[in-house]
């Protein structure tokens, strides 16, 4: 019977403070993402899919709410600018320069597999919209005149986006926890051709 009672005394106890966990790891979030982002285009014409722009840095903001295996948040993203500069065949006396950025805001769900534990793996998907800014310029040596390559064109059209993803997550405490993960986003159609970006990034979110 003493057994029986100190049995039934742990499992209580064990639910009590597993009932105590999550409630400490529930409720409104902060969190704060930094990493690298690539971005490709897939020509519109060529049907091919090459390597435009260089890696840069993305920091990103969110505020969000935790329920058990469940998390929703709003998230801000905010891209690096690239910039490159091409000379054109030798003789021509042709510089063409090109300037690119992006940020997003996003929607984002995520469902966390052990949310509980000291180490979780969790997946995500989002939706919200892009604002990318571009310009494409020639320079002439010969005459000292600018030409815009996409006159007429917006240059910095808001898309519709949509990422899915998924990393790990370290519980420093029960509010406090450490992510790193990656991502992959459709930005849509930037002119002729179709944006997409791989992301790597680690972050801290904490439940208040």
């Amino acid at each position: 019977m003493k057994k029986l009672l100190l049995t039934a005394s742990a499992l209580i106890l064990g639910m009590s403070l597993a009932q105590n966990a999550s409630a400490d790891c529930n409720g409104l979030y902060l969190a704060g993402r930094g990493g690298a982002v690539k971005h490709f285009y897939k020509d519109g014409v060529a049907n091919t899919k090459k390597l435009h722009y260089d890696q840069k840095l993305m920091l990103s903001g969110a505020l969000g709410w935790r329920y058990d295996y469940f998390r929703t948040e709003v998230e801000y993203v905010w891209r690096q600018k690239n910039k490159k500069t091409r000379h054109a065949a030798s003789g021509t006396g042709l510089t063409n320069n090109v300037r690119f950025s992006s940020e997003s805001l996003m929607l984002n769900g995520y469902f966390d597999l052990a949310p509980f534990h000291w180490l979780t793996p969790y997946v995500g998907a989002g939706i919200g919209f892009t604002k990318m800014k571009f310009k494409s310029t020639t320079y002439s040596e010969w005459t000292g005149e600018t030409t815009n390559n996409f006159k007429g064109k917006n240059p910095n059209p808001t898309r519709f986006t949509w990422s899915v993803g998924g990393g790990l997550s370290v519980k420093v405490t029960n509010r406090f926890n450490v992510d790193a993960g990656y991502r992959y986003y459709d930005m849509g159609k930037l002119h002729a051709a179709e944006i997409t970006a791989h992301e790597i990034y680690g972050g801290v979110r904490y439940v208040f």
